[in-house]
């Protein structure tokens, strides 16, 4: 769902205007229909006067309920209310030059500056954007709206534990093999001569050679000792 910016402080005063302009205008032109009606009763010109002041009051009537209900659009930030505000601006801005134009002089300068002040603050960005009718610039110094993702600009991590599985233990060509009791070790037999011989163990005491890790073992032993591989 997208978030509504908050409401401009001019919106709010000339929405207030608006509202107020309406409830106006409202009243006066019920008032000028009632006095249409009471005029038709007068003889001779109450017909003319009367539908004078029916058609007077009408008019006034409809552009007091556009202006309110442009208020009311104003205060929630309708695009609709925007428009008809834009449209109302530059009828009005014409309406004070041909008052000009006449002689109206002051009137024609005051709401001269009065509706081009109006026209100029409805087209700033920040008042579009509230409308919905454009965006909100850029700025750099304004706080982010959301933090960043956990992790965002940090180095990675170098210490990351590996879950590889440890690859099984090689069996060396050249590990001692088991050898029955009392018989030499073959590599034994391979020394030179200048090497010491080496005696055969005992027959109750005879070891084995790990095959997996090379420890040596009692024999008999179901495990080794050393690695816990079974035997």
């Amino acid at each position: 769902m997208m978030l509504r910016r908050s409401r401009p402080a001019g919106v709010t005063i000339l929405a207030v205007l608006q509202i107020l302009i309406g409830v106006i205008g409202l009243l006066g032109s019920l008032a000028i229909v009632g006095l249409s009606a009471l005029a038709s009763t007068i003889p001779t010109i109450g017909a003319l006067v009367g539908s004078i002041g029916l058609v007077i009051g009408g008019i006034a009537l409809f552009f007091s309920i556009i202006w309110l209900a442009t208020g009311i659009g104003f205060l929630h930030g309708r695009g609709w209310a925007w428009t008809l505000g834009m449209i109302f601006s530059v009828l009005s801005l014409l309406g004070t030059i041909g008052a000009f134009l006449i002689g109206l002089v002051t009137g024609g300068i005051v709401g001269f500056i009065f509706w081009t002040l109006m026209l100029y603050y409805l087209t700033r960005n920040h008042v579009k954007a509230f409308f919905g009718k454009g965006t909100m610039p850029y700025n750099p110094s304004y706080p982010m709206a959301y933090p960043s993702p956990a992790g965002y600009g940090q180095p990675p991590a170098t210490n990351i534990p590996s879950y590889t599985p440890a690859p099984p233990p090689t069996i060396s060509l050249n590990a001692p093999t088991l050898q029955t009791v009392g018989q030499p070790n073959p590599a034994s037999q391979t020394t030179t001569s200048n090497s010491p011989s080496i005696s055969a163990p005992q027959a109750g005491k005879a070891l084995v050679s790990c095959p997996y890790c090379g420890s040596r073992l009692t024999m008999g032993s179901p495990k080794c000792l050393t690695c816990g591989a079974t035997i």
